[in-house]
C-alpha cells in the first residue's frame, strides 16, 4: 500500500495539488490534501489510511514551503517518506541577506486585513510562480474570499514562519527524505535552502536526497518535474518490496 498526504504552503491551498493527484492517482497511489483554510474551503486534517509498520507499507507527506510545519505532527511523525519541495528549516537566514528580507515580511505581516492585503498576496503569488505563468485574473478573485478566521491562520502562519529556526516538529530520524529545490526560486535565499540540508545530514539517519529544478519557481507547475518526485518514490517502493 502507499499513500500521500499533501500540505501546501502559506497563502496556498489544497487545489494547487489537483495535477500532484492525477498523476500519482494513476499509478495506484491514494492521496488526500490538508488544508489550512485561509480562503472559502474548510480546514482539513487527513489522517493516514493504514498505519502499518510492515515494510511494503509506504506513507509519504509531500509539503510545500511552510508546509512541513503546518502538516499535523502526528502525520508527519508516522510517515516514512518526506518530500520537502522548496522547504526550510530557518526560513530568515544567518546573513547579510536576512535584513532586506525581514523588511519585506514585515511589509507583508502590516498588509494583512487592510486595503493593500489583495495586492501584496497578488504580487507574492506572482513571485512564488515565476518564472512561470500564473493567471493573475483568477489569482486576484481567490485572494478576495479570505474568511475572517482565515485571515487570523494567515498572520499567525507567517509569524510562524518569520520565527523558524529548526526542522518541523516530529520528523523522526529514521524517515527517508526528498529535497526539491528550483534554481529560479524567488522566494527562498540560496543560505536558507542550505540550512535545510545541513539540519537534515545531522538529524537523519539516511543522508537526504536533493534534486535541484533548473525551470521551475518556488510553486513546482510541470508535469516532467512532478513525475521527477514520483519516480523516486516509485524506485524506492520497489527497491523495498523485493
Amino acid at each position: 500500500m502507499k499513500e500521500i498526504i499533501a500540505m501546501h504552503g502559506w497563502a496556498g491551498d489544497s487545489h494547487q495539488w489537483s495535477t500532484w493527484e492525477k498523476i500519482f492517482k494513476k499509478c495506484d497511489w491514494e492521496w488526500q490534501t490538508s488544508e489550512r483554510g485561509y480562503k472559502e474551503i474548510s480546514p482539513h486534517t487527513p489522517k493516514w489510511n493504514n498505519n502499518s509498520n510492515q515494510f511494503h507499507f509506504k506513507r509519504v507527506a509531500i509539503c510545500h514551503s511552510l508546509g512541513s510545519h503546518l502538516i499535523d505532527n502526528e502525520v508527519l511523525h508516522s510517515a516514512t517518506h518526506i518530500v520537502l519541495i522548496n522547504s526550510f528549516s530557518r526560513f530568515i537566514p544567518i546573513s547579510k541577506e536576512s535584513r532586506p528580507i525581514k523588511l519585506a515580511l514585515n511589509r507583508m505581516m502590516n498588509a494583512i486585513n487592510t486595503p493593500n492585503e489583495a495586492a501584496m498576496l497578488r504580487k507574492f503569488q506572482i513571485k512564488a510562480y515565476k518564472p512561470n505563468y500564473i493567471d493573475v485574473k483568477s489569482s486576484v478573485s481567490n485572494l478576495l474570499h479570505i474568511s475572517d478566521s482565515g485571515r487570523l491562520r494567515l498572520k499567525n502562519d507567517l509569524e510562524l514562519l518569520m520565527n523558524s529556526d529548526s526542522l518541523p516538529i516530529g520528523l523522526k530520524s529514521s524517515t527517508k527524505v526528498l529535497i526539491v529545490n528550483s534554481e529560479q526560486d524567488y522566494i527562498l535565499a540560496n543560505q536558507t535552502k542550505e540550512k535545510l540540508a545541513e539540519d537534515l545530514i545531522k538529524h537523519l539517519e539516511t543522508k537526504p536526497k536533493i534534486i535541484n529544478l533548473q525551470d521551475d519557481g518556488h510553486s513546482i507547475t510541470k508535469i516532467k518535474n512532478i513525475k521527477k518526485v514520483k519516480h523516486w518514490l516509485e524506485f524506492d517502493h520497489a527497491q523495498n518490496m523485493v
